[in-house]
C-alpha cells in the first residue's frame, strides 16, 4: 500500500521553492549544457542555514565558481567542462563524486546524464582503501596521548583536544575502510549505518561530560584505525632543501 512522503520542513520547502528562480539565473550563463542540483537541499535535508548548490556543465575549456543570492537564499554554482569533471572522477575526488551521485538533474543533457550514472557506479563501489601512513599514525596517537594527559589533569581543554583527535581518527577510519569522505555533519549518520560501534564511540566523545569516559571513547575509536596505541618507528625520506 503506497504511503505519503513525509512533509517538507519549512526550511527545505523554502529552498526547493527557490530552485526555479536560481536555475533561471544559471541558465543565462553562456555555454551552459546541463545543470545538477546537489548538496543537502537536493537530498531533502536542508536547514535554515543551508544554501543551494549547483554543478553546471559548460562548453569550452574554462572552469569557475559563482556565488549570489536569490530570494534571500545563498547560491553557490560550480561551472566545469565535461572533461574536467571526468578528471576529478579519475582523481577519486570524493566530494565531487558524491555530489554527482546524490544530485538531482534539473537541466538535462546527455553528457550530464552519463556523468551522473558514472558517479553513482563509482560511489557504490567506494574508493580504494587508503592505509594509514606511519606519519599519520604517529600524529594520531600523539594527539590521543596529549588528550590523555589533559584528561588525567582534569584540564577543561580536554574537550577541544579530544575532538581534534577524533577528527583525525575519523579521517583515518574512512580511509582504511575504503569509504568516501563526507562533510563533518554527515560523519555520525554515516557511521551509524556503516559501523554502529564506531558511531557509539564518536557520539560519546562529542557528548560525554566526564573527561575519563570521553578519553576512553576516543581511545576505542582510535584503536579501530591503528590497532593499538603503541608508538612505532618510522619517518620520511630525506629531501633536498631548496
Amino acid at each position: 500500500m503506497p504511503t505519503n512522503p513525509p512533509p517538507l520542513s519549512e526550511a527545505q520547502a523554502r529552498l526547493a521553492a527557490t530552485v526555479p528562480a536560481a536555475l533561471e539565473r544559471v541558465r543565462r550563463v553562456p555555454g551552459v549544457l546541463g545543470v545538477l542540483w546537489c548538496g543537502s537541499a537536493a537530498r531533502g535535508e536542508g536547514t535554515a542555514h543551508s544554501d543551494l548548490d549547483f554543478h553546471v556543465l559548460v562548453d569550452g575549456d574554462r572552469r569557475w565558481r559563482a556565488n549570489y543570492v536569490v530570494d534571500g537564499v545563498p547560491v553557490e554554482v560550480f561551472h566545469n567542462p565535461v572533461r574536467k569533471v571526468r578528471a576529478m572522477f579519475a582523481a577519486a575526488q570524493g566530494d565531487t563524486i558524491t555530489m554527482f551521485a546524490e544530485g538531482r538533474v534539473v537541466m538535462p543533457h546527455p553528457e550530464l546524464d552519463a556523468l551522473v550514472a558514472e558517479a553513482r557506479a563509482l560511489h557504490a563501489a567506494g574508493p580504494a582503501p587508503r592505509p594509514l601512513t606511519q606519519q599519520a599514525r604517529f600524529r594520531l596517537i600523539e594527539e590521543v596521548m596529549d588528550a590523555r594527559a589533559l584528561a588525567d589533569a582534569g584540564d577543561p581543554l580536554h574537550v577541544l583536544v579530544a575532538c581534534r583527535a577524533a577528527e583525525l581518527a575519523l579521517e583515518g577510519l574512512f580511509g582504511v575502510r575504503g569509504w568516501w569522505e563526507v562533510k563533518p555533519q554527515r560523519w555520525l549518520p554515516t557511521l551509524q549505518v556503516r559501523d554502529p560501534d564506531a558511531a557509539h564511540d564518536f557520539h560519546a566523545v562529542l557528548t560525554t561530560p566526564d573527561a575519563g569516559a570521553r578519553q576512553a571513547a576516543l581511545e576505542a575509536l582510535t584503536v579501530r584505525v591503528t590497532g593499538d596505541l603503541t608508538y612505532q618507528e618510522g619517518g620520511s625520506e630525506p629531501v633536498s632543501v631548496p
